[in-house]
């Protein structure tokens, strides 16, 4: 691996087992041709093997009778399960075809195999197992950040956000070192402020050039994967130094993972393995990616909604860009609409609506027409919701909607007519296939986890997420979130 961010293209792996002398003479350079890098083994370890597992396991044997049984069973484990085994039996008899099957291939070719057609079903089975994998995956990372919007539904303080964030990442990954480090840009010295095996520390000044994967994922604004510390060229410095102070180092692997708050960096995820423990592979480094963006996500809404109370109320109520209500005035709604529903025992709906791809429209038309697109949704919002409704920026890419006397069955009804209106809106630097989509969070108070203005921002940003992670409506509601 290289000290940059983990590369997604790599090479599919093969690892090819069994009798050599049974396999189709060029399978090796068969597969290399055909995008592959292969591997082979005489038998599989007994114990997990260090570094990424292969993708797919190719067994070559005579026929498939014990040998071949005897091979599929040390798949077994845990740490080999899900990976497709495909096995070649150099006899034609079909009866093996079937009892290779039987005893747990994936596929399987017997007699005179075409090297064509086998790097062609080993292409489909990676293309259906990393679907697959990809969908349990998002399954996972979208239930643990649920799960982690809920623990800071009455969190509004950072560094409680941020300690949070650090233990069940820390948790999810089973890593036996996390930590949140604040590395301003341009310093020599960064703060360690959550450490997931030491919940106690809270302010522990570090020199940044003791962490040269940090220092790389500052100036890349990348996420670092090493996944041997004693062997990679970007610690030969800081090695020769723990030679001198006669330090042992335990660590076996890190990664860093740059934090962007309002397009710049301003701090790390750090990672680490120990020897002896499992090894961090692509597979967790990207589950750690996305969890590290999502609480991106959670520091940067806190911040929002920080920055609005030190505010001065003669700040400008409207975002100039789209014409819609700022943030200030935002805050103000929903305070006057919180405290009006409480007194006078009335329902009211706080909506979060994110456009979809809007990053991918700014790359490619340029942000002056992305800018464009925000100002006509914000027309085209304050155009279709009702006279007593209030409509708001929220984000780079979101808009909040405050409806008076709406309970939840209404507001998913306000969520509807506004994207029906949007397919028949025409835009100016669009395409007809390429219309904007709305993905939408509402929460509806009363609700039990509401007890002041603040708990319906983090509830109902815990519904958009909800709402990401369905295929059809996208449409996620607090009550799936409440505590």
């Amino acid at each position: 691996m290289t000290h940059t961010a983990v590369n997604t293209l790599a090479r599919p792996r093969v690892l090819l087992l069994g009798d050599p002398l049974s396999r189709p003479e060029g399978l090796e350079r068969a597969l290399v041709r055909g995008g592959f890098q292969v591997t082979e083994a005489d038998l599989l370890p007994g114990v997990e093997p260090v570094g990424d597992l292969p993708q797919l396991v190719v067994i070559a044997v005579p026929q498939a009778d014990d040998v071949l049984r005897q091979a599929i069973d040390l798949l077994e484990p845990e740490y080999w399960r899900g990976i497709p085994t495909v096995a070649l039996l150099a006899s034609g008899d079909p009866i093996g075809l079937v009892r290779a099957l039987e005893m747990g291939a994936a596929d399987a070719m017997i007699g005179e195999v075409k090297l064509g057609e086998l790097c062609a079903r080993l292409e489909a089975r990676l293309m259906i197992r990393d679907d697959l994998g990809d969908i349990h995956q998002m399954q996972r990372v979208h239930e643990m950040m649920f799960d982690i919007f809920e623990e800071l539904s009455s969190t509004h303080r950072q560094d409680e956000i941020i300690h949070t964030l650090v233990r069940r990442v820390g948790h999810a990954l089973e890593v036996a070192h996390c930590a949140f480090l604040l590395a301003p840009a341009g310093e020599e010295y960064g703060r360690i402020v959550a450490v997931y095996e030491q919940p106690g520390v809270r302010d522990l000044k570090v020199e940044l050039k003791r962490y040269p994967e940090v220092v790389e994922a500052i100036r890349t604004n990348a996420a670092v994967f090493i996944p041997d510390i004693h062997q990679h060229p970007m610690h030969d410095a800081i090695r020769e130094t723990w030679v001198e102070q006669g330090v042992q180092v335990d660590i076996r692997s890190v990664v860093a993972l740059p934090v962007k708050l309002q397009g710049s960096v301003t701090g790390v995820f750090i990672l680490r393995t120990v020897q002896g423990d499992p090894p961090l592979t692509t597979r967790k480094v990207g589950l750690a990616e996305t969890l590290v963006r999502v609480a991106a996500k959670v520091l940067e809404g806190e911040e929002r909604r920080s920055a609005i109370y030190r505010r001065q109320t003669s700040i400008p109520l409207r975002d100039p860009l789209t014409g819609v209500g700022s943030m200030d005035a935002l805050d103000r709604r929903i305070r006057e609409e919180f405290e009006r529903a409480r007194r006078y025992s009335l329902s009211f709906s706080l909506i979060l609506l994110d456009i979809d791809g809007l990053q991918a429209f700014n790359d490619r038309l340029g942000t002056e027409r992305g800018d464009r697109l925000l100002t006509d949704l914000g027309s085209l919002l304050q155009e279709e919701l009702r006279a007593p409704d209030f409509v708001s920026r929220y984000g780079g890419d979101e808009f909040a909607l405050i409806l008076p006397e709406t309970d939840l069955e209404g507001a998913r009804q306000s969520v509807h007519r506004v994207r029906n209106r949007m397919a028949m809106q025409p835009f100016a630097d669009l395409d007809v296939r390429e219309r904007p989509h709305l993905t939408a969070g509402i929460v509806t108070f009363p609700h039990p986890s509401a007890l002041q203005t603040e708990d319906l921002f983090a509830l109902v940003e815990a519904a958009l997420l909800r709402g990401k992670a369905q295929a059809q409506e996208r449409i996620g509601t607090a009550e799936s979130v409440a505590s």
